[in-house]
């Protein structure tokens, strides 16, 4: 096969239908979160999403979305938050509620660090990696259907980027609390309406009977997708 040809080839249904599925939890509108969660891509809805997505992440073009797909895989939110846990698990119990305690109100920076003292010991050592991961997901997703991307890297890219997912998390219920702690993270200081709006939609994608979660097993096996030279070696997840 040609790389022009390579480049062109439409990802595999089922596979497509995992992949919305992991970042399905993006998708917390308060009236359609549920609607763009069950149905995948439609003309209608990719040009709502990718203006979404444009809005809280400046994808606007290729170059845009490039960058944007790169800080996500190497840092995301998850090094700041790992950095802040880091410094928190360093402390005694009674210095780090001192200085808890100490932060400025109504500062993003202490906001967030907030966030971390709140859930630190109640994520795996992952952290909030499903945060940064799912956002991917979903950029690559769109940027592929922009051409901003080749079809064959978007797929590659998310390939590995969900091998990563599997790897980090060992349910469903553990890759959605993940996300909703970053996404705390990230929106510290925000409305409560917004983080109400997350809540609902990962309880909805949790129990609804069209959510596309319910459709796969956690481990569902990626092996089928990936290209030969690439199953063996995958990189473990690392934060």
């Amino acid at each position: 096969m040609t790389k022009e040809a390579e480049n062109e080839k439409e990802i595999d249904p089922k596979l497509s239908r995992y992949l919305h599925a992991l970042s399905s939890v993006c998708l917390n509108q308060k009236r359609l979160a549920y609607y763009l969660a069950i149905h995948e891509y439609n003309r209608l809805r990719d040009t709502f999403l990718r203006l979404r997505i444009d809005n809280r992440w400046d994808t606007g073009d290729a170059t845009k979305t490039k960058e944007r797909l790169t800080w996500f895989f190497e840092h995301g939110r998850r090094t700041e938050f790992d950095q802040h846990r880091h410094v928190l698990s360093s402390l005694g119990a009674t210095n780090r509620s001192n200085y808890i305690a100490s932060l400025k109100k109504g500062d993003m920076e202490s906001a967030r660090q907030l966030v971390v003292y709140a859930y630190m010991n109640r994520l795996p050592h992952a952290g909030i990696a499903a945060f940064d991961y799912a956002w991917y997901l979903i950029i690559c997703k769109a940027g592929a259907q922009q051409s901003y991307l080749p079809k064959a890297e978007a797929v590659e890219g998310m390939l590995d980027v969900a091998k990563r997912i599997q790897l980090a998390y060992s349910s469903w219920e553990e890759y959605l609390f993940a996300y909703a702690c970053g996404n705390l993270y990230d929106e510290a200081g925000a409305s409560k309406n917004t983080s109400k709006a997350t809540e609902a939609h990962i309880l909805k994608l949790l129990t609804g009977k069209y959510s596309p979660i319910r459709e796969f097993d956690w481990k569902f096996d990626l092996t089928p997708y990936l290209p030969s030279s690439h199953v063996e070696t995958l990189p473990s997840f690392s934060s």
